[in-house]
Formats: C-alpha cells, sequence, structure tokens
C-alpha cells in the first residue's frame, strides 16, 4: 500500500525542472550516503524513485526525515546562498521541542493538505512544502511498505485506534510536540505550544486538542481533581479524564478544545457527559458542542480548569477504556513485577511512570490495552503455571485520580530464565482481560538493537547523558570518531553486552529523552 503523504511530495517532486531535480538528487545522496545508505544509481533523476527513496531510508521516523531535508536544504545554501530564498515563505511555521533536546526540532503545521498558493515549482518551495506537509511527527509519513499504524488497532493507546467497539474519530488533527517547562520541584510539568495559525491540532503528550482560528500561543498543565472535586461529596459526577489548566494568548484565537476521556460510549445515552468548568466562584457545568469517541469538544472556551465527567451512575455501570502498565523493578533480590490497571488516562500513566522511575523500575514491553472496556470496581486476579507469588491477591479496578497514589498488584518470581507467562482475569468469571510472556534479560535496549542501529539519530546527544556515569572521554571520542549515526551506534553497542542493568536504563532514559517517538512506537505506547 502506498505510504501515507507520499502523492503530495511526489507531485512536488514533479514540478520542478530537470536541473533542480538533479541537484535535489545529489544533495540527498550526500545526506544518505552519510547516513549510511548506499550510493543513489548514476541515472536521470527520478521524483517517484527519490520520493521512495527518502521514505524507505527514515522508516517512518518523522525526526529522521525532518533531519534529511534540513541537511539537503543547509548544503543547497552553501552551494547558492539564494537558492532557499523565496518571497512566498516569510511565514514560517514556528518551532518547539522539549526542554534540553539537542536533536531536530518538530514543525507545527497547518491540518490543511493543500499547497499554499504562491508556492509553485522551485526547489525551495519543494523542501519548504515537504517539512511543512509532513509535520514530522510520525502522522504522515509511514515507512514504504510498512503497515501503516491506523489499521493496527492495538499500535498506540494514546491516539485514536483504542477501543474495538469505538469507532474512529474522524477529521484526525496535526500532531505537536509541546515544550515542557518543569516546575521548581522537578515533578509539575507545564507545557507550551506556539502554534502558526489556523487549523486544529493535538498535543503528542496530553491528548488535548485544539481547534485555533490565528496564530496562538497555549500553555497548560494537569490540575488536581481533588482540589475541587470531590467524588465522595458529590457523588452524582463520576470523573471521566484528566483536569485541564489552560491558558491561551490570544484567548479569542481558539475556536474549540478537544478534552480527551476514557469512556467506552458505544450504546450509551452520550447527554450524560458533561464538562466541568471551574472558576473563582466554583463548578459551572458545560454541555459539549460534540461527543466522540475519545474527546468531547467545547466551543470558545473562557478558559481556566476544564475537564469531563459523567452524570449516569445507574446500572448498568458506563464502561471504561483501560490499560495495564507492568513495570520490572531493577534492584530487588528477585524479579519483581508491579502491575496496574488504570483507565486510558495520559496524567495517570504519567503518574505512574514517575513514581516508577523513583524506585527505580522500567516498563516491560507488552500490550497495555485490555481485551475489552472494564467497569469500576471489578476485581482481577493474576493467573500463571508458573511458580510466583502475588500481594495482594486481587486487584480492584478504581478511579483513582492521577495525583492520588495508584494501587497495583507486586508479582515475585525466584526462576525466569524459561521466560513468565500469566494473565489478568476476572475474580468472578475467570474471564482473561490482559496476558504478559516477560522474557528474561529483556531490557528494551537488548531488545531493539537492530531498530536503535538504524534509527538514533541525535547519536551525540545521547553520548553526552552517557558521559562520565556510563562512558568515559576515551570511549565517547572512540564513537564519534564514526562517520555516520548508524556506524555510531553499532560502536556503542559494542560495549553494551558488559553493562550491568543500571548502565542500560541509563542509554533507555538518554534514548526517551531524545527520541520519544521512536521508543513509544517500540514499546508499543
Amino acid at each position: 500500500m502506498e505510504a501515507p503523504g507520499r502523492s503530495d511530495l511526489l507531485r512536488k517532486l514533479k514540478a520542478l525542472g530537470k536541473e533542480e531535480l538533479e541537484g535535489f538528487k545529489d544533495k540527498l545522496s550526500e545526506v544518505l550516503l552519510e547516513g549510511g545508505s548506499e550510493p543513489i544509481p548514476k541515472t536521470p533523476a527520478d521524483p517517484a524513485a527519490l520520493t521512495d527513496l527518502l521514505l524507505r531510508h527514515c522508516r517512518g521516523d518523522s525526526k529522521a526525515v525532518l533531519k534529511v531535508l534540513e541537511d539537503v536544504e543547509a548544503r543547497l545554501q552553501k552551494v547558492s546562498p539564494t537558492a532557499s530564498s523565496h518571497p512566498q515563505q516569510e511565514r514560517k511555521p514556528s518551532t518547539c521541542t522539549k526542554a534540553g533536546n539537542s536533536g531536530p526540532k518538530s514543525q507545527f503545521t497547518q491540518s490543511g493538505n493543500e499547497i499554499p498558493p504562491g508556492e509553485g515549482g522551485t526547489l525551495a518551495s519543494a523542501i519548504a512544502f515537504m517539512k511543512r506537509y509532513l509535520s514530522f511527527t510520525g502522522s504522515k509519513a509511514e515507512a514504504m511498505g510498512k503497515q501503516s499504524r491506523k489499521e493496527d488497532p492495538t499500535w498506540d493507546n494514546w491516539r485514536t485506534d483504542k477501543c474495538k467497539l469505538c469507532p474512529r474519530e474522524e477529521d484526525p488533527s496535526e500532531e505537536i510536540s509541546p515544550e515542557i517547562i518543569r516546575g521548581p520541584d522537578g515533578n509539575q510539568e507545564t507545557y507550551r505550544v506556539h502554534l502558526p495559525g489556523a487549523g486544529s491540532f493535538h498535543c503528542s503528550e496530553t491528548k488535548l486538542g485544539l481547534e485555533v482560528r490565528a496564530a496562538v500561543t497555549v500553555q497548560y498543565r494537569y490540575g488536581f481533581w481533588d482540589q475541587h472535586l470531590s467524588v465522595w461529596s458529590t457523588p452524582k459526577w463520576m470523573i471521566a479524564g484528566p483536569l485541564f489548566s489552560i491558558q491561551a494568548e490570544p484567548a479569542g484565537a481558539v475556536a474549540a478544545i478537544h478534552l480527551p476521556h476514557f469512556l467506552c460510549l458505544r450504546g450509551a445515552d452520550t447527554s450524560w457527559m458533561q464538562i466541568a468548568h471551574f472558576i473563582e466562584e466554583g463548578m459551572t457545568l458545560e454541555k459539549p458542542m460534540q461527543v466522540r469517541p475519545f474527546h468531547a469538544v467545547l466551543e470558545n472556551p473562557s478558559f481556566s480548569l476544564y475537564g469531563v465527567v459523567w452524570g449516569n451512575r445507574s446500572k448498568p455501570p458506563i464502561l471504561i477504556h483501560s490499560i495495564v502498565l507492568l513495570y520490572w523493578a531493577l534492584k530487588m533480590a528477585k524479579t519483581t513485577l508491579h502491575l496496574y490497571i488504570i483507565p486510558n488516562d495520559h496524567s495517570r500513566f504519567k503518574a505512574v511512570d514517575d513514581y516508577e522511575k523513583q524506585c527505580p523500575s522500567r516498563l516491560v514491553s507488552t500490550s497495555l490495552q485490555t481485551h475489552k472496556p472494564l467497569t469500576f470496581d471489578s476485581c482481577y486476579i493474576v493467573s500463571s503455571h508458573a511458580n510466583i507469588e502475588v500481594t495482594p491477591k486481587e486487584l480492584e479496578f478504581c478511579n483513582i485520580q492521577a495525583e492520588c497514589l495508584q494501587s497495583y498488584m507486586e508479582i515475585y518470581t525466584k526462576d525466569i530464565q524459561g521466560g513468565l507467562e500469566f494473565s489478568l482475569v476476572e475474580k468472578i468469571n475467570k474471564e482473561p482481560i490482559w496476558e504478559a510472556h516477560v522474557k528474561p534479560d529483556e531490557h528494551f535496549v537488548s531488545q531493539h538493537r537492530e531498530q536503535l542501529i538504524q534509527r538514533v539519530m541525535a547519536v551525540d546527544g545521547i553520548l553526552d547523558s552517557l558521559c562520565g556515569s556510563v562512558l568515559d572521554l576515551e570511549q565517547i571520542q572512540s564513537i564519534r570518531a564514526e562517520r555516520s549515526s548508524m556506524e555510531k551506534m553499532r560502536k556503542l553497542y559494542e560495549l553494551v553486552p558488559k553493562w550491568d542493568n543500571d548502565c542500560k536504563d541509563r542509554l533507555y532514559q538518554a534514548l526517551k529523552e531524545k527520541h520519544r517517538p521512536l521508543v513509544e512506537e517500540l514499546e508499543g505506547i
């Protein structure tokens, strides 16, 4: 099947003159050679072949594609300083990255797919369009021959395909990577995005959606439900998603917000869904303009604190999109696993992940999504033929807010050499809702060796993170002496067999900081 975005990229390259197409091919060949690829054949430049080569080389890693285009653009500018100038390129998309990320910057793009008027067949405009169109967070370009993520219902529990019972959300928006601002204590995070113009966007970190009329800066963070709405004092309303504190400048530029929720609404009366809006005078309830499978849409927000609530607690109970998180405690004498069942709510996932990092523990690569939506107050037990100890014996699925410590099971085993298989089953009817197969020494760094060697680009930034704690200066200099990113990663992996799990964990954290989209793709998050 054709990779998403291929036809539009091909159309732009076909619009180039012969000389400009040859120039693009020459510089693309230089960049790809440095990245470890075979040289492009010395035949006349073919738009289709170049398009396929670019997408195939980058294997669907959005930041890798963006980096290639930026390198091509830089080389063309060295040849001809005016090569990339164009009168129509005064309105450049804003960029933002996570704090401390020295890797390629993600581009914000408008949600439309049309080429802006005035951008014709120049090489500069072709590169500008490709960078802007793809937006390079992985939402528009996939590797050639690779199955589209949208066709796999389990590929990503934080995007659109979260439930086999619910339809996909239509008209997907552009994904944006926010700047993350750490609080004084290092825990509380504020997210900030600078949107360049009208369009529809969603945050890669929180899944908050934004429809904007014009350029705007939006700043948001998770709020604390228990400071504003007590489940026990107001039993009528059930919390159904994260609480957001949102600010925008200018505020009038935001036409609508899409607030994520975790309810499975198949067959449910969506009139029971409301949006809680907290202001100085107290709480008001606002009816969403639209209820979508995974979001509630509110038009013309006035901003402050918003979150989705559900008002029907009658029987049968509402179904909940749910996930299971499994962590491996790294410094325990026996193999110790922590198992959580939580709603599919990124604020709670983040709270659990932050807590487990302090243990320290690492997330085990398993499927996260349960086989079906669950109901609150139901109980689950672990079933396995292996010799394991489980504490407590059963785990209740509860609506515990992100600011509170989530309940979990501890699973102990002395022998995991042959792997450990177990399932999570309903206590009453014994129906399995989730299974796992944990392999010995299944560290992320070892498990995904080939993919990481081929797709990691920000090697120097990763080496900086490992300097002193894992690598000495002589080892770093030896790795940096290699020509391409792939050769540097291969050199780095020559050292990995001698590392303990602590060193591997440090590399994992560096990869997560510099290449979060790639790590999350490989983990299936």
